[in-house]
């Protein structure tokens, strides 16, 4: 009888401290939500340009980002004397890398396109995450550049996994980690968020994004929340 109670008592206790998690989870992620405008400012963001600098190896080129959420983003950058295009959808994509000798636009492969859609989401991957079909769990606690942050492990519902860290004490995201195929070789690709600004009508943004190994910064000088995008840009030219 007694085993029978202490192994009761266990499972109780396991479960209360499973809960605990779940709701400790939904609390760090309800101040995250909150830290970036709040639910109703996040859901009003249907669209987003960024414009800025993007450093390779030293080299710099002025870019543009647009992005229509969960539709599409069409980037262009300057390099070379050279004018280049990228865009992704949930469904596929396209370039056109005149820096690599390109004369037409490209279709992307599968594999580039693996992730895009969960990458196009403006609101944010982990936010509403079990709506959107992913799992979401709060793995613990780890040091992000000197400072505690709680780190969330994403399996999205393709099955590809994402880690998250967000800061213990602003709530912001500051670290991504995930695997990628880049040019046939599937690597661990790290980035990192830092520098948040707020825009004049309320949305946030981090300013800089920094991304391992790849050695690329990329600094945010203008940022547009809901500009009118014509969605036409989306579109692969005609040959």
């Amino acid at each position: 009888m007694k085993k029978i109670l202490a192994l009761t008592i266990a499972i109780a206790l396991s479960g209360a401290a499973l809960q605990s998690k779940a709701q400790s989870a939904d609390e760090i992620i309800g101040k995250h939500q909150a830290a970036m405008g709040g639910d109703a400012k996040l859901k009003s963001l249907k669209a987003m340009v960024s414009e800025g600098n993007m450093s390779v190896q030293g080299m710099e080129f002025p870019f543009k980002v647009s992005v229509i959420s969960n539709t599409g983003m069409r980037m262009e950058f300057e390099a070379m004397g050279t004018h280049n295009i990228q865009v992704a959808t949930p469904t596929g994509g396209w370039y056109f890398l005149p820096i690599q000798q390109q004369t037409e636009p490209v279709d992307a492969s599968a594999e580039d396109m693996k992730d895009v859609g969960n990458d196009l989401d403006l609101q944010g991957e982990i936010i509403d995450a079990k709506t959107k079909g992913h799992n979401l769990e709060l793995v613990g606690k780890e040091n992000v550049d000197g400072k505690e942050a709680y780190k969330f492990k994403l399996t999205r519902k393709n099955g590809t996994v994402v880690n998250y860290f967000i800061d213990a004490a602003s709530y912001y995201i500051v670290k991504r980690i995930h695997s990628a195929t880049v040019q046939g070789q599937t690597m661990e690709l790290e980035t990192k968020m830092s520098e948040f600004k707020k825009t004049d009508d309320g949305f946030v943004y981090a300013s800089v994004i920094e991304q391992l190994p790849m050695d690329t910064k990329i600094m945010i000088t203008k940022v547009q929340a809901n500009p009118a995008i014509d969605a036409s840009i989306l579109q692969k030219p005609a040959k």
